[in-house]
């Protein structure tokens, strides 16, 4: 592709993104209040580069390191504060290196432009820059970030994918930023150029499986030249990631990875799926391998660069202190006068809460009715919300709220209390509830069908989903100890019991035979059964305890998704931990849990609305 039609679709693609992420990112932000920029970074750069161009591979990693954790927000540059770690120093930035560079950027910046730019936006200029001065391509970063003000040790070592990630972990790390699986196998091309140290690869080379082996997927010539480098604990020597080709920006890393000799776990994962395989394999065989592969980075550099945070640091506790004082005690006094006489309703309280973070971000979208105006079927509708209840106990607080505070409270906000509310007033566990989310406008069924996820999924594809929204393994099993309350319709699992695989009168293995047998002949007596309710916690249904654990372990979980929990070495030691400790314990991470799910996507500042009805816009 000739450079100058590339330059072309990236623009085009820059307009795209800017109006899809609605960030107002634009390529000439600067351009009134700080045009020289770009000279002035590029100019800091080329000399810090003609003297050490190894520092080209390490910038272009921090900046995918600060995208991958709250964003594109500057946040991996903040140094730790007493008794708080950063994300500089989080295992997986220990190596990180080149800062100095960034520093002497800005300086030159704020010389000719003070407190215009970003640290952000500094950190996006000097990766392209680092790219282009070593023969790769160049491109127009769209500008106009702001720099964080939060940094967590914690929140690096949870977003970054790890060196020894397997294809579906990697998937799942990309897609919970927004990234798919085209992007994955183009952006690892960045290991073109740069080193690693030996312990990011050492396990491979004497221990991969604890029993003092080598990977079998790696190739066993290249393992003995790197034992040559790298001892066994051996934790200063680097080794070029693309041997003999590090100082330049090619496609040389596909051949390398081709050959089973890439450093990483995470490299050799991407000839273990056909897609990111034959991406692998196109470049080798392309005669303008090196053209399309540039096209394809740019876009997916751009595109990762306009990584917002899920992770809102808007929210805050008793955000309605000043404007609307009474606010939490309204909710409280609500939920505590109807949750005695209706304690079912803690269940489906949290379960619309749930439901409701999970597409679009906590915004209340779960709430509107449809309109002839909207156009579209709302995700009310949609069948996993068919079963969801709980709106007209909404539609009382929220009224309460109006007469005391008219257009201050979000509905967003009373189902985040009140979700909270209602397992306190059942016996269970206490969380914070920041507040200060606004509502969405926009409701959409196919949304919902497409984010939420179904009793039927297996564990890759709940970790996918958790994975999309910011949460982790260990979130997905302490958030479905949830199921220790409230009941299932059966048409949520009958298929366990009566269609197992498709196949009539065939039955889930997983499911225990005589659990299963007494749910035939007890509740769901046939699979049409679209009326009859069965507790998820049988015994134990109205009470938030541990005893849901005990059932997976039993293989008594009603829901597929429920026994997956058991399939995996992770999963079950989460819970075997979680039945060891005390209900106490559980309680704690159940209420870090829901505060992190709480926080997914909000909605803060200007954005979206204060709805004056639950049930419609504005």
């Amino acid at each position: 592709m000739e450079m100058s039609k590339l330059n072309l679709s990236i623009l085009f693609l820059i307009q795209l993104a800017v109006v899809a992420y609605g960030q107002g990112l634009s390529p000439y932000f600067y351009q009134k209040s700080c045009p020289n920029l770009e000279k002035i970074v590029r100019q800091t750069m080329r000399d810090f580069i003609n003297r050490a161009p190894s520092l080209a591979g390490p910038l272009l990693r921090m900046h995918f390191h600060d995208c991958f954790v709250r964003g594109c927000d500057g946040s991996v540059l903040l140094n730790s504060t007493k008794g708080k770690a950063a994300e500089k120093d989080a295992p997986p930035n220990l190596t990180l290196r080149a800062y100095h560079v960034i520093d002497a950027v800005k300086l030159a910046v704020e010389k000719r432009c003070p407190n215009l730019v970003s640290c952000a936006d500094i950190l996006a200029l000097v990766a392209r820059d680092a790219v282009s001065m070593m023969n790769g391509p160049s491109w127009k970063v769209p500008l106009g970030r702001r720099d964080g003000r939060i940094s967590r040790s914690n929140d690096a070592l949870n977003n970054l994918p790890a060196p020894t990630f397997n294809f579906a972990q990697l998937k799942a790390a990309f897609a919970s930023k927004g990234l798919n699986v085209k992007d994955l196998v183009v952006l690892s091309g960045g290991h073109t150029i740069g080193v690693s140290h030996c312990s990011s690869f050492e396990e491979r080379l004497y221990n991969f499986t604890g029993k003092g082996d080598t990977d079998p997927s790696m190739d066993q010539n290249y393992i003995a030249t790197l034992k040559k480098k790298c001892k066994a604990g051996d934790t200063t020597t680097i080794v070029e990631m693309d041997p003999g080709s590090a100082k330049a920006f090619d496609i040389s890393y596909f051949s390398v990875v081709s050959k089973r000799r890439g450093l990483f776990q995470s490299d050799s994962a991407l000839l273990t799926n056909t897609q990111t395989k034959n991406y692998v394999m196109q470049h080798l065989s392309n005669p303008s391998g090196t053209s399309s592969f540039f096209s394809d980075f740019v876009e997916s550099m751009i595109k990762m660069s306009l990584i917002i945070s899920c992770a809102k640091a808007d929210l805050q506790m008793n955000f309605y202190a000043k404007n609307c004082p009474k606010a939490e005690k309204i909710v409280q006094d609500y939920v505590q006068k109807h949750i005695p006489n209706a304690p079912s309703l803690a269940a489906a309280l949290i379960r619309m809460h749930f439901h409701d973070c999970f597409v679009r971000g906590c915004d209340a979208s779960v709430l509107l009715n449809f309109t002839s105006s909207s156009g579209n079927q709302t995700e009310k509708v949609a069948v996993p919300n068919q079963t969801v209840r709980g709106f007209g106990f909404i539609d009382g607080i929220k009224s309460l709220l109006e007469a005391e505070c008219p257009g201050v409270v979000s509905c967003a906000d009373i189902i985040a209390l009140a979700a909270r509310d209602a397992i306190v007033f059942t016996g269970g566990p206490f969380w914070r509830v920041p507040t200060g989310r606004r509502d969405g406008r926009i409701s959409n069924a196919t949304e919902a069908l497409n984010n939420i996820p179904p009793p039927s999924s297996n564990l890759s594809s709940l970790q996918t989903f958790f994975s999309s929204k910011g949460l982790d393994l260990k979130d997905l099993v302490v958030l479905s100890g949830a199921h220790t309350i409230g009941v299932s319709h059966c048409p949520s699992f009958t298929t366990r019991l009566y269609n197992f695989s498709g196949i009539i009168g065939n039955q889930d293995p997983s499911l225990d035979t005589e659990y299963a047998a007494n749910l035939k002949s007890n509740k769901c007596k046939t699979r049409n059964d679209t009326k009859t309710i069965v507790e998820m916690d049988p015994g134990s249904f109205r009470t938030f305890d541990l005893s849901y654990y005990k059932l997976l372990l039993k293989r008594r979980g009603l829901f597929q998704s429920d026994a997956s929990l058991t399939t995996s070495s992770t999963t079950l030691s989460i819970i075997n931990q979680i039945l060891k400790g005390s209900l106490k314990n559980f309680y704690a991470e159940f209420a870090l849990s829901m505060e992190k799910m709480g926080r997914i996507q909000v909605k803060t500042g200007s954005a979206g609305e204060i709805r004056k009805q639950c049930a419609f816009v504005n």
